[in-house]
């Protein structure tokens, strides 16, 4: 694995960790390079890793009635996971790489058995969950009190790079619209 890459993660949840620390956080981490359409998480499986988007993008998806419905989309510097698989819980959710892509795997278990004897592993790990309460804390408020266009327009603000790296079909799932409808919007 690369040491920059884990340093990389390491640091942006934490910059001071002694020496140790680093190396059990290491130890739990694994570089992977993914195809496009691969399988990070599989609804109904439990799935003892997370992840840390490198480099590629991903989205996440459940089933219903058969059609795919687009939850997130995650891109560089992203966390991929469930909290159902830190909890060693089935998923809910699909998650699919949308391009090749540079993914850093976590070794749940691993973690979570080294955040029992250590402090800071947990100050780290505390941090990411965090930062994912902040984004389901977001998800759901745009969910509940914004219609399509509001949040298509919120999209345009935060995230316009998904417009060139997600296919309209998966945007507009997201969106809650129809690719028509996205694509009428997007033209005017």
């Amino acid at each position: 694995m690369s040491q920059r890459v884990a340093e990389a993660f390491i640091d942006k949840y934490s910059n001071r960790v002694s020496d140790v620390t680093r190396d059990l956080i290491t130890q739990a981490l694994q570089t992977s390079e993914l195809k496009k359409k691969h399988i990070l998480i599989k609804t109904g499986e439990r799935h003892p890793y997370a992840y840390f988007m490198v480099r590629g993008s991903a989205r996440s998806y459940y089933l219903k009635d058969g059609i795919e419905i687009n939850t997130w989309f995650a891109l560089e510097n992203d966390i991929i996971g469930s909290l159902l698989n830190f909890r060693d819980l089935p998923a809910r959710e699909t998650v699919e790489l949308l391009e090749d892509s540079t993914v850093l795997a976590i070794d749940i278990p691993m973690i979570r058995k080294h955040m029992q004897f250590n402090q800071e592993i947990a100050h780290v790990i505390l941090a990411i969950v965090e930062e994912y309460a902040l984004f389901l804390e977001e998800k759901a408020y745009y969910l509940q009190m914004t219609d399509s266009m509001e949040k298509y327009r919120i999209l345009m603000e935060t995230a316009p790079e998904l417009l060139q790296r997600v296919p309209l079909t998966h945007l507009s799932s997201f969106l809650g619209m129809t690719r028509e409808t996205l694509s009428r919007i997007r033209a005017k």
